[in-house]
């Protein structure tokens, strides 16, 4: 259990240091958006830990489904189309991080961190880009 603990941690400073990283690089060339995430964040574990808080901590499963097919409350998460955002990865992250004025996504849904919003953007990324399942 000390192991998965220390690997969670790991993990989420591992994501912070890229979150850092990468908003360094935007401001240096916003030619290359992150329309996907880097490959290092989609790993099986980052993707399953993002699928234990999307479905746990950030309740983000409670207005957009079980299986990110949306519902009366929010819109689904998978699919070509996208209600409010193009489904890049970077367009994720800002949802996720900021929320959507009027609407009941509100920024860190949950009260999930900085780290956790990376987990849970690269999880619902791989599911709606067919990387991972639901």
């Amino acid at each position: 259990m000390e192991r998965r603990w220390g690997l969670a941690v790991a993990a989420a400073g591992m994501l912070l240091v890229l979150r850092v990283g990468r908003a360094q690089a935007q401001a240096v060339d916003t030619t290359k958006r992150g329309a996907v995430p880097d490959s290092s964040l989609l790993t099986p574990a980052v993707v399953d830990a993002g699928r234990k808080i999307f479905h746990g901590a950030g309740s983000c499963s409670g207005c957009h489904g079980d299986k990110l097919q949306g519902g009366t409350i929010a819109p689904a998460l998978v699919g070509q189309k996208w209600r409010h955002i193009d489904g890049s990865f970077d367009a994720i992250v800002d949802r996720i991080d900021n929320g959507l004025a009027g609407t009941l996504m509100v920024p860190h849904p949950g009260g999930i961190g900085e780290s956790q919003i990376f987990m849970v953007a690269t999880y619902v990324y791989a599911v709606s880009h067919g990387k991972a399942k639901p």
